[in-house]
């Protein structure tokens, strides 16, 4: 056998000397065989993902959640300060955790990255992220887009697992910021996220809320923010804005609303009374009472206003207001002692202190409606306003007005006086406006002594006082001012809403007027026009006298060539009741038209079978036509009811051709009855007299200018009106007329014969026999005439 030989250096050689048969070599290896290396390697690796997984991979932790809405696996992720840090991996089911008190829940595995790992700690909390919308805001809009997530706000204690997720977002509010406790026997309306104000602004929120253990009253947390921290000493005082509180007495009811936001979210406010301004500052847990309301709070300067009557204030729910700004609340009325005045009591703004003085000016004013104030102002009703003054003493005892002052000198700003008939639905505080800026408002108005007009009072602020000029012009822009036409339709305007519910004063100056006129001085006094087109443009005042103003108003236009000149100021009637006198003012260049000779007429819808005109009359109503005069001036004109009629010599002088024709009736022709040639209508009649001899009838015939070369020396003119009709056994039924409108209203047709038996043109005055009817070749004649070019001027 080869295993039993011994191992020779030649075994080669030996293998093959001893019948070929080959042998095999055993050989010794020294260190690690090649084999082992793979594996090695492949446990190096798997060390050192071990290390990695262990020393850098995901942390793992479980969350137990109440309910697991808004859990989803692989897709709900966990953030901290706005940055995802891990992902929930599984959720299963927990029923009867001992964790929730015996209630199923649901435990979410999540993984965390390593560098959260300080998060899982004691006292840190999770809680998933929802979109909530409330009066106070909206909180995690973004999980609209996202999804919800699971929210971290970290703790600080011994290494940790295992948590059990809140309910609700955690009461702590992250940033810097002083946090003190309200007691309270109530809660009212405040929740978490209630405003916190100070002199209604918004320095903080409700933070949290508990019923102490006792179970007598309730602990509100505040945050104020730090920037607000100041204001809070410990003798601050701390009471209930929320909702809106309705009492009701035999002076009224009481209706006190601090914000719209603190109607639904509830809300606190604040005040340091000045003895305490020097009081220590609060600390993190200092604690005060929270009284129902600010008068409860006693937290003002009390103040007595006298009334020389009866007042409609409520306590508890009369503001006080100094330029539109809150500085105190009524808080108690009664009738004074002699039983003829009321005595209100108020709690002042400590800030007003300084200003509480002899020159301080109460007065009580009615609610007006303005949408800065929003719906406060609306529903608080009466309010009482302040005219806060420096004096030389203090002072605690004023004797207060029962209705705002007409207007006060000692506002800041140009003080001008305007004059009106009638303010229409002006209010006091009604803005003024420049340009659609407001500038200025109205202080007040009164009637004038003579009891003609109305003064108003406006104030310009400051810096625009210099925008008013001596040549200024200033009307109302009150309520809605409407305008309608066949043609244009119906147009409303209107400045400003503002000015639609409480009016208002606009002014402007024309450029010219402006160059030449100087700056206004308060006490100056200005005319109060009704719109802007009286107000700017230059009038002659003029007087008509008409027999009836039937379908004529106050403000109705006077128009030339389809242009306003002017308008209708007054009507009345005249002292023998016999006319209607109407005073009317003439606009910009109204010297043209106020001269003798001018012609005046209403103009009034013609419905009829032989003409239509002015149906936008219907809805804009009448107005009064001029026809300008050549003659001196002249203010005193009297209207007709109707357009005058042209004169016939008139009619001569008209550009183009007027002839006469002879006739020996006058048929069914009338004025305005159409002139036609090859059935086109070139002319028409202007009017009728009788001859000389009263044998025949003139009719007075205007042809067009460009129609003019038509008639010559030979044309003939025959009556076209009505309808021919021939009828035979041959030639049967014929029916011939000039036109419908000839049928209507008649007409008279013309021919001319060719050349050269046409003639020459003719001049105005020429007069033609009118024939009964056409000759058969009339018909039949076609000249060649050329006719003038419409665009030229005519001879």
């Amino acid at each position: 056998m080869a295993d039993n030989l011994p191992p020779q250096d030649n075994g080669v050689d030996e293998a093959r000397l001893n019948g070929g048969a080959q042998r095999g070599v055993v050989r010794s290896s020294k260190g690690l065989p090649l084999v082992w290396i793979l594996p090695l390697v492949a446990g190096l690796i798997a060390i050192w993902l071990l290390y990695q997984d262990v020393a850098e991979g995901d942390v793992h932790a479980s969350i137990l959640f109440h309910s697991g809405d808004g859990l989803v696996k692989g897709k709900t992720v966990v953030k901290y300060s706005g940055v995802d840090i891990g992902v929930v991996q599984n959720v299963r089911l927990v029923p009867n955790a001992k964790e929730l008190n015996g209630a199923d829940g649901v435990l979410a595995e999540v993984s965390l990255n390593r560098s959260a790992e300080y998060l899982l700690v004691e006292g840190t909390e999770f809680w998933v992220v929802k979109p909530e919308l409330s009066i106070t805001g909206i909180s995690g809009l973004e999980t609209l887009l996202s999804g919800n997530y699971i929210a971290v706000e970290s703790g600080s204690g011994k290494r940790k697992r295992e948590f059990v997720a809140l309910d609700r977002p955690p009461a702590f509010i992250r940033g810097d910021g002083l946090r003190v406790v309200l007691k309270s026997r109530r809660l009212g309306s405040l929740s978490r996220g209630s405003p916190v104000y100070y002199r209604q602004l918004r320095v903080g929120q409700v933070a949290d809320y508990s019923l102490d253990k006792d179970g007598n009253e309730v602990s509100i947390e505040l945050f104020i923010r730090r920037e607000y921290a100041y204001l809070i000493h410990r003798g601050s005082r701390f009471w209930n804005s929320s909702g809106i509180s309705i009492e009701g007495g035999i002076s009224g009811i009481s209706v006190t609303l601090e914000s719209l936001a603190a109607l639904f979210a509830g809300g606190v406010s604040f005040y340091t009374p000045e003895s305490q301004s020097q009081s220590p500052l609060a600390v993190n847990g200092t604690e005060f009472k929270l009284y129902k309301n600010f008068a409860a709070a006693d937290a003002g300067i009390s103040v007595t206003l006298n009334f020389d009557r009866g007042v409609d204030v409520t306590p508890g729910g009369t503001k006080v207001y100094y330029q539109g700004i809150q500085v105190g609340e009524v808080s108690g009325a009664k009738a004074n002692k002699r039983m003829n005045g009321m005595e209100v009591k108020v709690l002042m703004d400590p800030a007003t202190d300084d200003l509480l003085s002899e020159n301080t000016r109460f007065w009580l004013a009615p609610p007006t409606f303005d949408f800065t104030g929003g719906l406060n102002k609306l529903i608080q009703g009466n309010r009482i306003e302040v005219e806060l003054r420096r004096g030389n003493r203090s002072q605690r005892i004023f004797s207060a007005r029962a209705s705002a002052p007409q207007r006060d000198p000692r506002v800041p700003g140009l003080h001008l006086r305007l004059t009106s008939r009638n303010p229409g639905s002006l209010q006091r505080g009604a803005p003024v406006y420049f340009r659609r800026i407001e500038v200025g408002k109205v202080q007040g108005m009164e009637l004038r002594r003579d009891g003609e007009g109305v003064e108003v009072y406006v104030v310009i602020e400051p810096r625009y006082a210099h925008l008013v000029h001596q040549g200024a012009r200033f009307w109302n822009v009150s309520g809605l001012r409407a305008s309608a036409s066949l043609s244009e339709g119906i147009e409303v305007q209107a400045d400003s809403l503002m000015s639609l519910l409480r009016g208002g004063v606009a002014f402007g100056i024309r450029r010219e007027d402006r160059a030449k006129s100087t700056p206004a001085q308060s006490g100056d006094q200005f005319p109060l026009y009704s719109s802007r087109e009286a107000a700017l443009e230059e009038g002659i005042e003029i007087q008509i006298s008409l027999s009836s103003a039937e379908g004529l108003k106050v403000g109705a236009p006077l128009r030339f060539k389809g242009v306003q000149v002017g308008e209708i100021t007054r009507l009345r009637l005249g002292r023998d009741l016999g006319e209607v006198r109407a005073r009317a003012k003439l606009y910009h260049r109204g010297g043209n038209f106020a001269r003798a000779g001018t012609r005046i007429w209403v103009v009034s819808p013609q419905i009829g079978i032989s003409k239509i005109a002015h149906l936008d009359t219907l809805i804009t109503g009448r107005y009064l036509a001029l026809e300008p005069g050549g003659g001196p001036p002249q203010t005193e004109f009297y209207a007709e009811l109707q357009a005058p009629k042209e004169d016939l010599a008139d009619t001569m002088s008209r550009p183009g051709l007027t002839v006469i024709l002879d006739a020996a009736r006058r048929g069914s022709l009338v004025a305005g009855s159409p002139v036609y040639y090859r059935q086109v209508q070139v002319g028409e009649v202007t009017g009728f007299s009788l001859g000389e001899y009263a044998d025949r009838v003139y009719i007075y015939v205007h042809i067009q200018p460009q129609y003019r070369p038509l008639v010559r020396e030979h044309t003939v003119f025959w009556n076209a009106s009505g309808v021919e009709v021939n009828f035979g056994l041959r030639s049967g039924l014929n029916i011939n007329t000039e036109s419908a409108q000839a049928l209507i209203k008649g007409g008279i047709a013309l021919a001319t014969p060719e050349a050269p038996f046409m003639g020459f043109e003719v001049e105005t005055g020429s007069h033609f026999p009118l024939y009964p009817k056409a000759e058969p070749e009339w018909y039949k004649w076609s000249p060649k005439i050329e006719l003038y070019d419409s665009s030229e001027p005519v001879k």
